[in-house]
Protein backbone atom coordinates (compact mmCIF):
# COMPACT_ATOMS: atom_id res chain seq x y z
CA UNK A 1 0.00 0.00 0.00
CA UNK A 2 1.25 3.72 -0.94
CA UNK A 3 0.43 6.69 0.39
CA UNK A 4 -1.15 9.44 -1.59
CA UNK A 5 1.09 12.64 -0.53
CA UNK A 6 -0.88 14.98 -3.19
CA UNK A 7 -2.96 17.12 -1.09
CA UNK A 8 -0.27 17.09 1.55
CA UNK A 9 2.00 18.34 -1.26
CA UNK A 10 -0.20 21.41 -2.14
CA UNK A 11 -0.78 22.15 1.55
CA UNK A 12 2.76 22.19 2.20
CA UNK A 13 4.86 23.92 -0.57
CA UNK A 14 2.01 26.34 -0.70
CA UNK A 15 3.09 27.27 2.86
CA UNK A 16 6.19 26.23 3.39
CA UNK A 17 7.38 29.17 0.60
CA UNK A 18 4.80 32.04 1.63
CA UNK A 19 6.52 31.46 5.22
CA UNK A 20 10.19 31.43 3.73
CA UNK A 21 8.93 34.68 1.89
CA UNK A 22 7.97 36.50 4.65
CA UNK A 23 10.02 35.23 7.40
CA UNK A 24 10.79 36.25 9.96
CA UNK A 25 7.08 37.79 9.78
CA UNK A 26 4.69 36.09 11.25
CA UNK A 27 2.02 35.13 8.40
CA UNK A 28 -1.42 33.89 8.11
CA UNK A 29 -1.83 30.35 6.95
CA UNK A 30 -4.98 29.31 7.29
CA UNK A 31 -7.34 27.85 5.04
CA UNK A 32 -8.28 31.04 3.19
CA UNK A 33 -5.33 32.54 3.41
CA UNK A 34 -3.32 29.34 1.26
CA UNK A 35 -6.31 29.21 -0.84
CA UNK A 36 -8.21 32.18 -1.40
CA UNK A 37 -9.33 31.11 -4.40
CA UNK A 38 -10.57 27.37 -3.68
CA UNK A 39 -14.51 26.31 -3.65
CA UNK A 40 -15.47 25.04 -0.15
CA UNK A 41 -13.62 21.27 -0.11
CA UNK A 42 -14.23 19.72 2.87
CA UNK A 43 -11.61 17.04 1.97
CA UNK A 44 -9.09 19.89 1.19
CA UNK A 45 -9.13 22.12 4.27
CA UNK A 46 -8.83 18.78 6.09
CA UNK A 47 -5.70 17.77 4.04
CA UNK A 48 -4.77 21.50 4.70
CA UNK A 49 -5.29 21.25 8.94
CA UNK A 50 -3.66 17.62 8.52
CA UNK A 51 -1.00 19.40 7.34
CA UNK A 52 -0.57 22.07 9.82
CA UNK A 53 -0.66 19.58 12.15
CA UNK A 54 2.24 17.73 10.96
CA UNK A 55 4.49 20.34 9.86
CA UNK A 56 3.94 21.43 13.43
CA UNK A 57 4.56 18.51 15.11
CA UNK A 58 7.90 17.80 13.42
CA UNK A 59 8.74 21.66 14.05
CA UNK A 60 8.92 22.88 10.65
CA UNK A 61 6.84 25.48 11.63
CA UNK A 62 6.08 27.25 14.90
CA UNK A 63 2.61 28.67 16.00
CA UNK A 64 3.03 32.66 16.72
CA UNK A 65 0.38 32.77 20.25
CA UNK A 66 -1.25 36.21 19.08
CA UNK A 67 -3.20 34.52 16.19
CA UNK A 68 -4.97 31.62 15.46
CA UNK A 69 -3.58 30.70 12.28
CA UNK A 70 -0.31 32.70 12.19
CA UNK A 71 2.91 30.93 12.18
CA UNK A 72 6.59 31.28 11.24
CA UNK A 73 9.64 28.68 9.97
CA UNK A 74 11.82 27.68 12.96
CA UNK A 75 15.46 26.32 12.16
CA UNK A 76 14.19 22.89 11.08
CA UNK A 77 11.81 24.57 8.26
CA UNK A 78 14.90 27.44 6.98
CA UNK A 79 17.11 23.72 6.44
CA UNK A 80 14.28 22.65 3.97
CA UNK A 81 15.60 25.84 2.16
CA UNK A 82 19.12 24.84 2.72
CA UNK A 83 19.19 27.70 5.57
CA UNK A 84 21.14 27.20 9.04
CA UNK A 85 19.89 29.79 10.70
CA UNK A 86 22.80 29.53 13.29
CA UNK A 87 25.32 29.77 10.40
CA UNK A 88 23.75 32.86 9.65
CA UNK A 89 23.66 34.59 12.83
CA UNK A 90 27.28 33.57 13.66
CA UNK A 91 28.57 34.97 10.45
CA UNK A 92 26.71 38.14 11.25
CA UNK A 93 28.12 38.27 14.72
CA UNK A 94 31.60 37.36 14.06
CA UNK A 95 32.10 39.78 10.60
CA UNK A 96 34.12 42.95 11.00
CA UNK A 97 31.01 44.55 9.42
CA UNK A 98 29.40 47.30 11.82
CA UNK A 99 26.45 48.05 10.19
CA UNK A 100 23.31 45.20 10.39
Amino acid sequence: MGVNFSQFDESSVTILKLLAQHFPTPTEIGFNDVFPDAVIETDKRAAHIGTLAFLRHEDLIAHDVGSASSFILTRKGLALFNEDIFKHITDLLNSDADNI
